[in-house]
């Protein structure tokens, strides 16, 4: 008979904790409706943007004008832009939303944790995954590799070495990047960055109903994307699985942090954070 107790028991308090746990994922998910929104919204405009990637051949020329818009919308998102970029959204939409000081810190904290944890896991994905970019299948159909992931197994001279003898076929638009970035495909770093900020800075434009900030937020994160893909440095599905990581993240990471707590209160006054 105690057995048969102790099982109920076992048995009860298993489903309260899965019933306990199931409960606080909707009501998170709920709490990040419109992340989710503008997240199941990227990955429909993946289709057009795929498809216009597939028409893409890199041995055509390219013009200027071209080249140039795709170059900025790529550093906009990437090493030489994206302090500028970041800093001019949270100037942007903090004037927009009208956020109270005291809520500033919570959100900077936020943003900190989802953009450092995309960042590290992006890398610790591309070591696991050594996907290799478009560009090294575009040297194997050009006989100059024998597998697109012999590239990644050469030394920097040589790869620097493939990377002329390129110039001779494609636009020195496209490999001006290729010769900047040499490192795995999935996922796409740019596309993280750019959808951290569409998932962290769309949904409170969206809270505030500021549409049009909305739009214009999208179709930078749209055009980030697809530079990646029309400068040949990566699939769609780096896209797709960039998107992804940032969604979780945003689901995982909270909102809300004890900032109220006796303990972080002297310090926080003394900076005149709350």
């Amino acid at each position: 008979m105690t057995r048969y107790w102790h099982y109920r028991t076992e048995v009860f308090y298993n489903a309260h904790t899965v019933f306990g746990w199931s409960m606080v994922m909707k009501a998170r998910i709920m709490s990040c409706k419109r992340a989710l929104i503008l997240l199941l919204t990227f990955v429909l405009l993946l289709i057009p943007l795929t498809l216009l990637s597939l028409q893409l051949d890199f041995t055509q020329p390219v013009s200027d004008s071209v080249g140039r818009v795709m170059t900025y919308l790529t550093h906009s998102a990437g090493k030489e832009g994206f302090l500028f970029t970041l800093f001019f959204l949270v100037c942007w939409v903090g004037w927009r939303c009208h956020i109270p000081r005291h809520q500033w810190l919570n959100k900077s904290i936020q943003l900190m944790l989802l953009l450092g944890l995309a960042m590290v896991l992006k890398m610790g994905m591309k070591a696991v995954t050594q996907e290799p970019r478009p560009y090294t299948e575009l040297m194997t159909q050009s006989l100059l590799l024998p597998n697109a992931g012999h590239f990644y197994k050469l030394a920097q001279p040589k790869q620097e070495a493939l990377m002329l003898a390129m110039e001779e076929k494609v636009s020195p638009w496209r490999v001006m990047h290729w010769q900047g970035e040499t490192d795995f495909s999935f996922p796409s770093g740019h596309t993280v960055f750019a959808m951290v900020c569409l998932l962290y800075f769309g949904s409170l434009l969206a809270e505030k109903k500021h549409y049009l900030s909305l739009g214009a937020l999208l179709i930078w994160v749209s055009g980030v994307a697809y530079s990646r893909l029309w400068l040949g440095m990566h699939h769609p599905v780096d896209l797709l699985g960039a998107a992804l990581l940032v969604g979780v993240l945003y689901l995982l990471v909270p909102q809300q942090y004890p900032l109220q707590h006796p303990r972080f209160k002297p310090w926080l006054r003394r900076w005149h954070l709350v």
